[in-house]
């Protein structure tokens, strides 16, 4: 028999939020496992990398998880294994953070370790060209990744030179340019505590997360980090076609799309419902033409992204290359068509149900819920973006959906991208309607 825990009381809803010192605190309380997660996390992110050192936030994220001055890495990866924890870092657009979990009954040496990590990196020159290896060895074996591939030239086509269009681990050119100095500075830059969210989630209540906060980071410095004003998007006019020559495909990795919504848009709730009804589920109109009655892709999603400025909405379809210009341009009719007659009351209904419906495996978990609420903190949502989605859906209508998806989706303004022989492909891309040019770089193109 296994043998039993005793629960201790986390309190009725097992949710705190707090400042100390200035540095906002989160708690997510759960006793579900005798686990606690826990999270730094410092706004910025990739967009705050400067022109020509793009990779520079995630380089710093990297390196700060190797460990604080004083040990080496393999030092400081042993001591948080012998905790019986584990240690990441990640950077997106607008955020940075260092994520890590541990045994409940170690968490106040992980924390100082994270702590330590934090605020005294090593920042080791070695390190530092180690790291900047790795990420241009990830950066060229990415291209073999088709789907991948695509993806990044579809917001470099969209996005052309916003910060938007910029990937967060950078190119192999700007991470080449990023120095021991650059890192060490970005961090001193940015580790203030009006510019840190520190969170908690598990079997920890916001007593004690206090009382390790207090302890631990007392020392975080004051200061003022500034952020980068991010310039409006604007998505080019007219269709454009960008052919990555792979050749020998059998298969072409397929993204069309343009500009969508943006995080306080009073259209991206009516937006996420159209969406779902176009291309957001298995019975959706897309998969339905593309996959069920043509065949012609296994899968067949339109997706919307959402940040402080208007951001993609595209479709992805992955067609063999003999069907992928009919894919495409029956993609354009399905898109004209939604555009012009939106969808129906029945899809509004179906769509609505599904997206509330599945929010639960959104929030299932405290790690879940902590890292939504790290998204308000660090990006400045509104207070209730997660928390009042199901809400907001229930209480879409027909006609905001369908008002959403005119005012928002242009569909003459259109990034086209497929990875695939350009050879083969161009023709039958540069005979899709509307079509103001195509443009063919190869697979390996450096960034």
């Amino acid at each position: 028999m296994s043998p039993t825990r005793t629960k201790r009381r986390l309190g009725a809803n097992g949710r705190a939020s707090f400042r100390v010192r200035g540095v906002q605190v989160l708690v997510e309380s759960s006793d579900d496992l005798p686990l606690v997660e826990v999270e730094i996390g410092l706004r910025g992110g990739s967009l705050a990398d400067p022109a020509g050192r793009e990779g520079l936030a995630s380089l710093t994220a990297r390196a700060m998880a190797l460990g604080p001055k004083g040990r080496s890495a393999r030092t400081f990866e042993e001591q948080v294994a012998v905790l019986g924890g584990r240690l990441g870092a990640s950077v997106g657009l607008g955020t940075l953070r260092l994520r890590g979990s541990v045994i409940r009954r170690n968490v106040e040496p992980f924390v100082d370790l994270l702590s330590a990590a934090t605020l005294a990196p090593a920042l080791r020159g070695s390190d530092i060209a180690q790291l900047k290896r790795e990420v241009l060895a990830e950066l060229v074996a990415a291209r073999d990744d088709d789907h991948e591939l695509a993806g990044t030239w579809f917001r470099r086509a969209l996005y052309a030179d916003h910060p938007y269009g910029r990937p967060a681990a950078g190119e192999v050119t700007s991470v080449r340019q990023v120095s021991g100095r650059d890192v060490a500075a970005y961090h001193r830059a940015a580790l203030v505590r009006s510019n840190t969210v520190i969170g908690f989630a598990g079997d920890i209540d916001a007593a004690e997360a206090r009382r390790l906060v207090e302890r631990a980071f007392a020392g975080l410095p004051e200061g003022r980090f500034e952020l980068p004003r991010v310039p409006p998007t604007r998505a080019r006019p007219g269709r454009h076609v960008l052919l990555v020559d792979k050749p020998d495909r059998a298969q072409t990795q397929l993204f069309i799309g343009t500009l969508g919504s943006r995080a306080r848009d009073p259209l991206l709730d009516p937006l996420v419902v159209a969406n779902a009804a176009f291309g957001g589920t298995f019975t959706s109109r897309l998969m339905q033409a593309i996959r069920a009655e043509r065949g012609w892709s296994y899968g067949a999603t339109s997706r919307l992204t959402h940040h402080a400025r208007r951001s993609a909405w595209w479709m992805w379809t992955f067609p063999a290359a003999r069907y992928a210009a009919e894919c495409a341009a029956t993609q354009l009719e399905l898109l004209d068509a939604w555009v012009a007659a939106g969808v129906s009351a029945d899809e509004v209904r179906f769509a609505k149900r599904a997206l509330v419906n599945s929010r639960c495996f959104d929030i299932d978990t405290a790690s879940k819920r902590l890292a939504a609420r790290m998204d308000v903190e660090l990006l400045r949502l509104p207070r209730d973006f997660h928390e009042g989605y199901v809400h907001r859906v229930k209480t879409v209508r027909r006609h905001a959906a369908n008002e959403a998806v005119a005012r928002r989706i242009r569909p003459r303004d259109l990034a086209i991208v497929a990875v695939g022989g350009a050879e083969r492909l161009r023709a039958g891309f540069e005979a899709l309607p509307g079509v103001a040019t195509v443009t063919v770089v190869p697979f390996d193109a450096s960034g």
